[in-house]
């Protein structure tokens, strides 16, 4: 296959899963609308980051390493799966201060935003799978380190497309009024949703 070919198809395929939703894309959009635009560029940061280190994993054998050994996954699963019900609960307790008090008192560094995005993509190995099932398809059986190396690059850029589309378009200031106005129910959905992503993690097989 030419690489040009073989690229398209990456992205396309890369694509599908950073805009499928999930806990990442949950913490961006909730970022981009309850706080700063440089702040939730922070969240997307963190997540583009997670996004192409799950893909480097599994271009260099680690998602194979999963399935080889699913104990390891288990645990790491169980782990991760564990933080997103811990962030969804700290989300669903929140949902009731008021704007000005959760700006005053909660509102996150650059450094600690970005650790959030990161953290909520790195906690989920499913990715590592999808990444594994669906990059290694793509990548040539001799591909040279230099190729799965530009493969990942792909997988970053177009993450951060994407989220930077998100934060772009959700953090402008008719959205963050919207937002003030209906805080409670969206943050009550977003918590939920997380905390289901979390225990959908630890119970699926």
């Amino acid at each position: 296959m030419d690489i040009s070919v073989t690229l398209l198809t990456l992205a396309g395929i890369a694509a599908l899963g950073v805009m499928s939703p999930g806990p990442d894309f949950i913490a961006v959009t909730h970022a981009a609308v309850a706080s700063t635009r440089k702040q939730a560029g922070a969240v997307a940061a963190g997540v583009v980051l997670g996004n192409g280190i799950w893909a480097a994993a599994a271009l260099f054998g680690v998602g194979t390493l999963f399935i080889l050994f699913p104990t390891l996954f288990i645990a790491f699963k169980v782990i991760g799966g564990s933080y997103l019900i811990y962030m969804g609960f700290r989300m669903l307790r929140k949902a009731r201060t008021p704007m000005a008090s959760a700006v005053d008192t909660a509102t996150p560094g650059v450094l600690a935003s970005f650790i959030k995005g990161f953290s909520a993509t790195v906690a989920n190995p499913k990715a590592a799978i999808f990444y594994a099932s669906a990059l290694t398809a793509v990548a040539p059986v001799d591909a040279s380190y230099a190729l799965l190396s530009l493969m990942v690059l792909v997988v970053l850029l177009v993450a951060a497309t994407w989220f930077t589309c998100v934060v772009l378009f959700l953090s402008t200031p008719k959205a963050s009024a919207f937002y003030k106005n209906i805080k409670v129910y969206l943050e009550s959905v977003f918590g939920s949703l997380i905390m289901f992503f979390g225990i959908n993690q630890i119970l699926s097989r």
